[in-house]
């Protein structure tokens, strides 16, 4: 059984008595060993773990598949598992215990009392929900993606926030399917400089940032999981998972649930052939397996309710006036009630949603507030009344628009003016593999387009290739993974105010992730490094380098401290002052 289910073994294995009278110390050591994803086995009895016991102790040892040094996403780390004694010296003696650490193995027994077994397991498999969260500071939700509508993800906290909050935390948690931070690319030899990357951010990390609402951080994972971690400490407060495929926006936190989706970035060949087939004119579903829209408590991580759908769910959804709203890869818009997740609407936007999480501008005048979003294919910006799910209006656009544009970008919206940014990679020339990145503002009321302005041209990137934007104070600011810089443009004209160039940036492009102005500072993760940035003239003021790689990532910062999400499988809480130490927290 062991070989069938572990063939290419496993890092955990937890040892109990095969003596029947301690049925009950098997039956934790069972809920122990799939907390840990690990094997439960048996002794013979307490003076002798028996040699069926460990030649299938032996199966377990990870083995060296691959040369030294070189990282396989998905693979435990080589060598012998730990052993885990779950029982008192009269269940499993001593004996035991020694001969294991002896050969090799790193053990760790879990003794006392009946009861003070289980409460050290208990407290392994399910550790209870922590009190008293400090949250005096922190939102108290997180209705969509980036936290608001303008991609502004800074929280200041008042003068009598703690001292951790006010001078930032440093912490790394390691998720499930975590690459060592100073590891290069996984996969690398196979892949390349330009793919191995990209890759990492589609199928094994984060690929957005991370969310913080009351103290904790909620951040979802290509690995299938969502994490709920302390805030000050990174400590695992809990996680849900596997869940049915990749999980790749940043959770929507409201009145203690936590809303995520669940989809993948593929295409079927069938889909695809059918609609070359057909000139284009049916409809292209993206997404292989399984997609969904997760509610969960947001204290136990307990699962309220589950919305399936056709096609991907990549994006973020948005949650206004207790309805959810989410667009998918079959290209529909559905709005579900908050509480139940009952349909209340369903509206076919006319191409397929990719990756653009949905925003909404309310009309001060007439408090309507329609969803606004991006398809494919046909490649539109589409705006849907968010109580009738009657398409408001739709822009087409006239801009020469290559592969997934409208549908991968999310559009950034500034509320006091009535202006929607988004971007897209235009004018692919097939000769040389260049194109431009586009960015356009268009009026929120009517879709009217205001301005674009192309920020240059460079190697076609991979994947998502797009920027996301910022916009404060009359400016946007806007990443291009095309060219690797960041760029100011006049919210008003579109005219080019600087640019700052992102190093070591690599063939795969870097500035796909949002900046995030906080103490006069502009703050941006991309590729392998984190920047601060002056905002007036886009003067480097300082980086840091934390290991792994930040793809879609936009920073998250509350008083002191920035948290992200990283492609290698991490999530990070970084103080300000380690990336610039000049900056002025007060």
């Amino acid at each position: 059984m062991a070989e069938r289910l572990f063939p290419g073994g496993t890092s955990t294995v937890v040892l109990c008595s095969g003596n029947p009278s301690q049925a009950g110390a098997v039956q934790l050591g069972q809920a122990l060993a799939t907390k840990m994803s690990g094997v439960l086995l048996l002794t013979e009895n307490s003076q002798h773990i028996g040699a069926e016991t460990l030649q299938a102790l032996s199966d377990m040892t990870v083995p060296q598949v691959a040369p030294t040094g070189t990282i396989q996403p998905f693979q435990p780390q080589p060598g012998k598992p730990t052993v885990y004694i779950v029982g008192d010296d009269s269940a499993i003696s001593v004996k035991i215990q020694d001969r294991l650490t002896q050969m090799g193995y790193q053990v760790t027994r879990i003794s006392g009392s009946a009861h003070e077994i289980r409460t050290q397991i208990l407290n392994i498999v399910a550790p209870a929900i922590p009190q008293g969260l400090d949250a005096s500071s922190f939102p108290s939700s997180w209705t969509m993606n980036e936290g608001a509508s303008n991609h502004e993800s800074f929280f200041p906290v008042s003068s009598t926030a703690p001292a951790w909050m006010k001078q930032g935390v440093s912490w790394n948690f390691a998720e499930q399917a975590a690459v060592p931070l100073n590891a290069s690319f996984p996969d690398l030899a196979n892949l390349g400089p330009r793919n191995a990357p990209v890759k990492l951010t589609q199928y094994l990390g984060n690929a957005l940032g991370v969310t913080a609402v009351n103290g904790v951080i909620y951040a979802e994972s290509d690995d299938y999981h969502l994490y709920a971690l302390n805030a000050q400490t990174g400590a695992l407060i809990w996680q849900v998972g596997p869940l049915n495929n990749s999980l790749m926006g940043d959770p929507i936190v409201s009145g203690n649930v936590v809303y995520v989706t669940t989809g993948d970035t593929g295409f079927s060949f069938s889909q695809v052939l059918k609609y070359q087939l057909c000139g284009g004119t049916a409809l292209l579903v993206r997404g292989l397996l399984y997609s969904s829209l997760y509610a969960f408590n947001a204290t136990t991580g307990i699962m309220l309710w589950r919305q399936d759908f056709r096609g991907n769910a990549m994006p973020t959804p948005i949650l206004y006036n207790n309805t959810v709203y989410e667009p998918t890869g079959g290209g529909n818009l559905w709005a579900l009630n908050a509480q139940s997740g009952a349909l209340v609407w369903k509206t076919a936007l006319g191409g397929f949603d990719s990756m653009s999480s949905p925003n909404l501008y309310v009309n001060p005048s007439t408090k309507q507030a329609p969803i606004i979003l991006g398809t494919s294919d046909a490649n539109h910006v589409v705006a849907v009344n968010a109580v009738t799910g009657a398409i408001e209006w739709v822009q087409p656009t006239t801009l020469n628009i290559f592969n997934t544009g409208m549908g991968d970008n999310s559009p950034a919206v500034d509320q006091a003016n009535g202006v929607v940014i988004k971007d897209s990679v235009v004018n692919f020339d097939m000769a040389n593999k260049t194109t431009d990145l586009a960015v356009y503002a268009m009026n929120a009321d009517t879709g009217n387009i205001l301005w674009s302005t192309d920020l240059g041209r460079g190697s076609a990137p991979p994947a998502y290739k797009s920027g996301m934007a910022l916009i404060q104070n009359g400016v946007v600011y806007v990443g291009s993974p095309v060219t690797s810089m960041l760029y100011a443009l006049d919210e008003f004209t579109g005219k080019i105010l600087w640019t700052f160039s992102f190093a070591n940036s690599g063939p795969a492009g870097a500035g796909r992730g949002n900046a995030v102005l906080a103490y006069g500072v502009l703050w941006i993760a991309a590729g392998p490094t984190i920047y601060a940035v002056n905002p007036t003239n886009g003067q480097e003021l300082g980086t840091y380098t934390p290991g792994g790689r930040f793809g879609i990532v936009n920073p998250v910062i509350v008083g002191g401290t920035m948290y992200l999400g990283n492609s290698y499988d991490w999530i990070q809480a970084i103080p300000l002052s380690k990336i610039y130490p000049g900056v002025n927290l007060s």
